[in-house]
């Protein structure tokens, strides 16, 4: 099993950083742009505090209470307006890479 303490100055940083996008989406004029940006964090803070939950030991997804389940595999764990998140994230450009500027 992970060291759940191993992620705490992670979910330090991830936490605060989602709260802030939540807070500049209460902000957008387009009130769909905010809706969906409102939902996709709210969904996002939950994902993420599931995987803090996972980490720390609890139960797989049978332990999970029913709006905390997966999606269904045709779709991605996030969602979006555009087709590309949809169809082929990697066409966006999108990366996974470490958080941590190099020095």
């Amino acid at each position: 099993m992970a060291n759940p303490d191993a992620f705490d100055r992670d979910f330090g940083y991830l936490m605060p950083f989602l709260d802030k996008v939540a807070a500049a989406a209460a902000g957008l004029e387009d009130a769909a742009a905010r809706d969906e940006l409102s939902r996709i964090i709210a969904d996002e803070k939950v994902r993420w505090e599931r995987v803090r939950e996972l980490l720390r030991g609890a139960g797989g997804s049978r332990a999970a209470p029913a709006s905390r389940l997966a999606p269904p595999a045709q779709t991605l764990a996030r969602s979006s307006g555009d087709g590309i998140n949809r169809v082929a994230p990697t066409m966006a450009g999108l990366t996974v890479g470490s958080l941590k500027g190099s020095r």
